[in-house]
């Protein structure tokens, strides 16, 4: 059939062609894709916290922007989408994300089943503040610490998100914040019990990252260290961020970078670069060895 240039049927059946090209590339390397996803979800969640530093800033837009790939639909299922005007299935029940009003310094966010897009969501997120009465972040010294666990399900299998560490903890400075990541954990596990990845962040209690600026008009993560350790492969990367700057419209950085080493394992003393190229991209590179990778939990706002 023969359509015309620049027709409605063009571009849809042009997009799924790109989709099906997009399936024959070579899958790109996982070391390089789970230390990129980890920078994603640290950056997000310091945004979630931080953000003007008010009660309602401490609120997740959503639990996850985009699905990691062995959770989305099938290739042909997104092919198929790209021909119809109307995708399958992209509507979002768990939003917009409510709490539970402020009670002994907590609040709650509860997910029972919901959905965003084709992912199903159950868990729930507490909100521990060291202001106790109005669950704020207003002052120095200032507090709030995040914990819980989170189960994101699709077809292809479910990513589970837990905080055995003691989760994030978010302290409001004269200049900014402090964000330190005393734990979370990372799993994704396909629907055929195939564990993909384990992977578990932290800061150092001597080290916590260093923020400057107080929303996402003027933020930068100055300072810290990052450890990213692989569960399964038994190695960790530890990270110093450099001028990591949020601009307006992205809820991670859209500009900086992370250097470091592998610090354990077969690796060990690798060198290790995360390169920000944009909002929600970026280069992460294993000794020299490079892959674009997409950050799961940032997007334009």
């Amino acid at each position: 059939m023969v359509t015309r240039a620049g027709s409605k049927l063009g571009v849809l059946t042009a997009a799924a062609l790109s989709l099906l090209a997009a399936g024959c590339k070579k899958e790109g390397l996982s070391d390089q894709g789970q230390i990129g996803a980890s920078v994603g979800e640290v950056m997000a969640s310091a945004d979630e916290s931080a953000s003007a530093g008010s009660t309602t800033a401490m609120l997740p837009a959503v639990p996850v922007l985009r699905a990691p790939d062995q959770l989305r639909p099938p290739l042909w299922r997104r092919a198929m989408d790209a021909l119809t005007s109307i995708p399958s299935a992209h509507a979002a029940s768990c939003l917009p994300v409510t709490y539970s009003t402020c009670t002994a310094g907590v609040r709650t966010a509860t997910f029972n089943g919901c959905n965003v897009g084709l992912v199903t969501v159950d868990g729930s997120i507490n909100l521990s503040f060291s202001d106790a009465a109005a669950c704020n972040v207003a002052t120095a010294g200032d507090s709030v610490n995040r914990t819980g666990s989170l189960t994101l399900s699709a077809l292809g299998g479910a990513l589970a998100i837990t905080t055995p560490g003691g989760g994030q903890t978010l302290t409001r400075t004269a200049t900014g914040f402090t964000f330190a990541v005393p734990g979370m954990e990372r799993v994704l596990t396909l629907a055929s019990g195939r564990t993909v990845f384990d992977i578990s962040t932290t800061t150092p209690s001597d080290a916590p990252l260093t923020i400057t600026g107080t929303s996402r008009s003027d933020m930068v993560i100055v300072g810290g260290t990052l450890v990213v350790q692989h569960n399964l492969a038994r190695y960790a990367v530890s990270l110093t961020p450099d001028n990591l700057t949020w601009t307006p419209a992205c809820n991670c950085a859209s500009s900086g970078s992370l250097t470091g080493t592998v610090t354990s394992g077969p690796d060990d003393g690798k060198s290790v670069t995360v390169t920000i190229t944009g909002c929600g991209t970026a280069d992460v590179s294993i000794n020299g060895e490079t892959e674009s990778v997409t950050m799961d939990r940032c997007a334009t706002i």
